[in-house]
């Protein structure tokens, strides 16, 4: 709605219900409610309004009803206004959204979810589905105790070998390009690496 319609509303509620009204027989708030609704609804919303081509408000409203569809009161509205989109589980559980690490379930690695969520509320709670079964919530995953798990680099060797040889693609996980970076950073400072 414009500033203009708003600016005339206020205009007409000022002339048409405000200066008329006797003041001094007012009750309270409830009481000025009740008759500023009686006036909205007996006067405002069956005048015809130019605006409206020449209709009343409750006319322009009732030619559109044909396009509301009720919903059961019980849907859960947050639910139905949520954003989907697609991510590939990496080979530790693990997916990225808007820069945050989240894990589910392991049995989701390397296939491809479609996770629920509301964009204005970053971090809260994903709901992660997969050929229409209910993975449940991700969990953002805790980056400081994740710098304290220990990583053996032979054996993510041996994986990438193991894939390598079976011909499987290798997916690149954060927590792999973390781990070849540092063996990069430490064989580039002369750091001794040995494979056994």
């Amino acid at each position: 709605m414009d500033a203009g319609k708003i600016e005339r509303y206020f205009r007409t509620v000022r002339d048409q219900f405000l200066r008329p009204l006797d003041t001094e027989s007012l009750k309270g708030l409830g009481d000025l409610n009740a008759r500023f609704h009686t006036w909205l609804e007996s006067e405002y919303h069956r005048n015809p309004h130019r605006g409206l081509e020449g209709k009343t408000p409750l006319e322009f409203w009732l030619s559109k009803t044909t396009h509301l569809i009720s919903l059961d009161p019980t849907i859960d509205l947050d639910a139905m206004f949520r954003h989907e989109i697609r991510r590939k589980i990496y080979n530790d559980s693990t997916f990225t959204l808007d820069t945050l690490l989240y894990e589910v379930p392991s049995i989701l690695i390397g296939k491809s979810v479609k996770v629920l969520y509301d964009p204005k509320k970053p971090g809260t709670r994903l709901q992660v589905f997969h050929d229409g079964v209910d993975y449940g919530e991700a969990k953002l995953v805790d980056t400081y105790a994740n710098t304290k798990v220990k990583r053996n680099y032979h054996t993510n060797r041996q994986l990438d070998i193991c894939e390598e040889q079976t011909g499987e693609d290798s997916v690149i996980t954060p927590v792999r390009a973390s781990l070849a970076a540092s063996v990069l950073h430490n064989t580039s400072e002369g750091g001794a690496h040995h494979e056994s």
